[in-house]
Formats: structure tokens, sequence, C-alpha cells
């Protein structure tokens, strides 16, 4: 945490500047942003193609900070892509405008929320954490198990475990919830996250019933996803925020599930780009499409399977393959943690792994009902709630 302070007060002391917190414009491209900035083009043209695509990949919503010397003059910019990697605009030395892709800084939390039912458990998870991404999570995950709008009573506690990451002092990017119960007249609803990312009950039955598939026969991955990973040859941080599927030119390209075309154009990066938004919330991407399907355009539905375009080579691309997305609100999460299973349930080696993550979470699940939290505060940026903190574990720089 300190480091990142470091780098955004060491301009304020050298030009008695200032930080301007602000929020990436939805819809705006990076080269709009440069232009409405007055900063240099070249910016973005210096940048290699696998990180030109990565600036359309800003989420909307992303927290940016801008540091600003006494005559206005901009100084640097961060811009966050992800919860891992933030694009850092600066002047040099030499006072030339210059980028690249680091790592943010943040700190990790687990923590285990016990909460007692007092209206809907939506709304009440964000009375006391103020997060509105752990509530969305906590309901999303109980989705045709448990209906909130009755059946409880006022005080049928809930149990959250999960890893939030802070940045700046405040929570910074998607919660990863590891588990959760609730209790619902005495009668407890179990789901765990097991290594795949995917939800599950106690005896290993997938939850989640909005299930995707891949979006092309015969796949062959040839790049995956990684938020973040340091290239040893080159001595900087990549990030690839989708999964490439390797194809001849002209393979049918097929929707992954039921929705409704949001997007069907053209973006320099990802050249012919199509995005399909899901009754689940979750949006698909379709990159470097060689063209259309005849007939589809925004605004279309279309069911899962259903050929939608076909693989190309459009865009900054080295060869014909697709890149598939997957997106919660704006941010980019891995598209196979969604992907419906070939088997269903567990066997052999990885049945003892639920296990073992079953077994590991009911325990924290009734060291909470048992100790029921006490209320205190949670540092001194927080509301006061019921938590218990376990770990923290402070990312490198």
């Amino acid at each position: 945490m300190g480091r990142i302070f470091a780098l955004l007060l060491l301009p304020l002391l050298l030009f008695g500047g200032s930080v301007k917190p602000f929020k990436w414009n939805d819809g705006e491209s990076f080269l709009t942003f440069l232009e409405r900035k007055k900063l240099p083009l070249r910016i973005y043209y210096n940048l290699d193609k696998e990180d030109q695509k990565l600036t359309e990949d800003i989420p909307y919503n992303a927290n940016c900070q801008m540091v600003v010397d006494n005559k206005k003059f901009i100084r640097q910019i961060l811009i966050p892509v992800n919860d891992e990697l933030q694009l850092q605009i600066y002047l040099t030395p030499k006072r030339r405008y210059e980028i690249k892709v680091i790592p943010i800084v943040s700190q990790e939390y687990t923590e285990t929320l016990y909460l007692p039912i007092k209206t809907l458990p939506y709304d009440d998870i964000v009375k006391m954490t103020g997060s509105k991404n752990l509530a969305s999570v906590f309901v999303k995950m109980f989705k045709g198990k448990v209906d909130f709008r009755k059946g409880f009573r006022v005080g049928d506690p809930i149990v959250i475990v999960y890893t939030q990451k802070y940045r700046l002092g405040k929570p910074f990017s998607m919660p990863e919830v590891h588990g959760a119960v609730v209790e619902i007249n005495g009668k407890k609803v179990t789901v765990y996250r097991h290594a795949d990312g995917r939800f599950y009950d106690a005896k290993g039955a997938q939850y989640e019933k909005f299930l995707f598939r891949i979006p092309i026969r015969n796949p062959r991955i040839t790049s995956g996803f990684t938020k973040s990973r340091y290239h040893p040859v080159l001595h900087r941080y990549r990030a690839h925020l989708g999964v490439d599927f390797g194809a001849r030119p002209g393979t049918p390209i097929l929707s992954t599930g039921d929705g409704r075309i949001s997007f069907a154009g053209y973006s320099r990066g990802y050249g012919n780009t199509m995005k399909i938004r899901h009754s689940n919330g979750l949006t698909s991407l379709y990159a470097h499409q060689k063209s259309f399907r005849s007939g589809i355009h925004s605004g279309s539905s279309v069911k899962q399977g259903e050929v939608i375009g076909y693989v190309g080579n459009t865009g900054l691309s080295s060869g014909p393959h697709l890149h598939f997305g997957m997106y919660s609100g704006s941010s980019a999460i891995n598209p196979m943690s969604v992907m419906k299973k070939t088997t269903e349930g567990f066997s052999g080696k990885e049945r003892r792994v639920f296990i073992a993550i079953r077994d590991k979470m009911d325990a924290k699940f009734r060291k909470a009902f048992s100790n029921k939290p006490i209320r205190k505060p949670y540092f001194d940026f927080h509301e006061t709630y019921y938590v218990d903190s376990e770990t923290f574990k402070p990312k490198p720089f």
C-alpha cells in the first residue's frame, strides 16, 4: 500500500500538485480520452498490440486517479484495467509522456460475515458492508434455491466467507466468495465454491442453472485467461482478458448461451466484434470475426448454439482465431469458469478435493454460528458490522 501512496505523493511534493480522482466514462475509447485530456496520441500507438487491446477492457466504472501540479499540468494518470493491473501515464524528466502497465498494489483480507436478516439479504448486506457487489454475488448464489422474499423469519442468519481486496483503503474489485449458508426456519442451505470457480451444494451438484457452452466446435485453446503475468523476456506485465481458440478462417462461431446482442460492429483492437447480454447478468464477447452471420445485428435475440459469425483475423490479430471474453458488468472474468461441465458431479481425486473444501468451509460456518461475532469496527474507513477478519495478505509491488 505504501508504494502506491509514494507513487502518487512524489509529484505532489515536487510540484505542489494534487490528486484528482475520476471514473472512466462509459463507452469512451482510450484514444478519445487522450484527445479530451490533450495528451499525445502516440501514447496509445507506442503500445504493442496486446496492450492496445487491453485499453478496450478498461471497466466503465473504473476508479482512476490523475496527478496535476499547481499549474494544472498533468503529471501522472493511473487507470485500472482489472483488479491486478493498471495503465500508468506519466511525464518523464525530459517532459515526454510515456505509458506502461504496472501492478496494482492492494491488500487482501479473507472475512467471515455473520448477519441476522432484518429486511432482505441484499439490502442488509449492503447496509452492513456497503458492498453491492457482495450482496449481488450472494443473491445470485442462491437463485432458484431460496426465495428470500418469503419463507424466512426476521433474525434468520446468513454467513458469507469471502476474500476482498482493498485499494487506497477502500473495497476494490469483485469479492471472491468461498462459501455461504443461510438458515431459514431452522434449515440450513449451503453453497461452496470449488477449485474450478463454480458453486456447488453439499453433495457436489452445481448450483448455477444458466450454464454456457464453448462457442466453437472442436475447441483448441491457444491462449488462456490471465489478469496478470510478468513476461520474463520482455520484463513487463501482461494480461489476457479472455480465451483464444485457434481455428481456420470461416469456422462457425456459436452463441455461448441464450441472450440478446448488445453490440455488433468494429473496434480497432478487436476487429469485428459481437457482444451478447445474457439473462444472468453476464455479457459474452466474440472478437476478430471475419464476418457476422447474415441477418444478425444489434438487438437480435439468439439461442445457445446458434451460429452468430465466423472466425477471422480482423483488428489487432496475429492470425485467425476467436478471442472469447466474458464480463460481469464491465469487469472481465474467466470465461471457462462459467462453462457447462462435460460430466456432472465429482469422482476420484476431484471428489476428495471438493470434500476437503466443503469440510473446511463447514468448520467456518459452525464457528460463525457458534460465536456470532461481536459488533466491532472494521478499520477506520469501513462501516461497523459483524465480521471476523481471518487473514491479511499484502500484495507485493
